[in-house]
Parts: structure tokens; C-alpha cells; sequence
């Protein structure tokens, strides 16, 4: 196996892919919240390809491998528990994947292949435990924080 070939497929291909899932988590939350507005935006840098449909906006920047994130709106603001399964459904769709693949992976045994499962558990995990770096909030921070500080019912 190529280090350097699998590093390319790991940045280029398996990061973008499954942020992309997990930023439509994201939108399936903000959907079923009834959200007025909400844009998907893969990547940094210029702007090379953008979508529209109803609401919803896709937006991919040039630096597709480098970040991914979805925002909402809606005129009436977000109840913590709206907050919650917005922020949950992310993480949740990379689960998924983790659990659909892998019995697929027993028969298909293939290290890129392997690298997309562990990506998308390594994705589920960070995106679980809270944290803030900076403005920077996780998803597991995100919901801890709708938790604590307000009545989620």
C-alpha cells in the first residue's frame, strides 16, 4: 500500500465525502425544525460551485478538502431540543455509515475502503465530545451546552 497514494485518497475523497454526509445530518435536522433558510458550505477559498433548491443552498469552495458546515435559520428561534437533534443528526449520519460499511467491509476487505469506515467512526467520535476551540463549538459541545443551560423540554 502507496502512503502517500492513500493520504491523497484520504484528503481529496474519503474527508470531503463524509464531512459532506455529516453536514447533511445537519440539514435533515435543521429541515425537520422547520428552518426558513439553509446553506451547506463544503471547503474554504473562492466559491467554484453553488446549488439551490427551495431553501436549501450548497456551496463548495475551491479548498474542498479543508472544512465543511451547515447553517440555519428561521424566524422563530431554535428550542434547545431543536438544538439538540440539529446538532445530534450530524455525528449520527457518520455512525450510520460506520455501521452500514463495515459488514460490508468483512467480504470487501480493501484498505481504502477501510480508511473511509475509520474515517467516518473518527468523525462520529470527535464530533461527540464537547469542546469549544475558540468560537469553534462541537456538536457534543453544542448539545452539553443545551443541556445545561436551559430547559431542554
Amino acid at each position: 500500500m502507496n502512503t502517500a497514494l492513500m493520504m491523497f485518497y484520504l484528503v481529496l475523497f474519503v474527508a470531503p465525502i463524509s464531512n459532506f454526509f455529516h453536514e447533511l445530518g445537519h440539514l435533515l435536522g435543521a429541515r425537520l425544525a422547520k428552518a426558513d433558510v439553509i446553506t451547506v458550505t463544503i471547503g474554504r477559498g473562492k466559491e467554484v460551485l453553488k446549488l439551490e433548491y427551495k431553501n436549501i443552498g450548497i456551496q463548495i469552495g475551491i479548498l474542498f478538502f479543508t472544512s465543511a458546515v451547515t447553517s440555519s435559520n428561521r424566524e422563530k428561534s431554535y428550542g434547545s431540543f431543536e438544538m439538540i437533534y440539529i446538532s445530534f443528526l450530524g455525528p449520527f449520519f457518520n455512525a450510520v455509515i460506520v455501521f452500514i460499511c463495515y459488514p460490508l467491509y468483512q467480504d470487501l476487505t480493501n484498505p481504502y475502503f477501510l480508511v473511509f469506515i475509520l474515517y467516518n467512526g473518527w468523525l462520529f467520535m470527535m464530533n461527540c465530545i464537547p469542546y469549544k476551540i475558540g468560537k469553534q463549538e462541537s456538536d457534543g459541545y453544542v448539545i452539553m451546552k443545551e443541556i445545561f443551560q436551559k430547559n431542554v423540554y
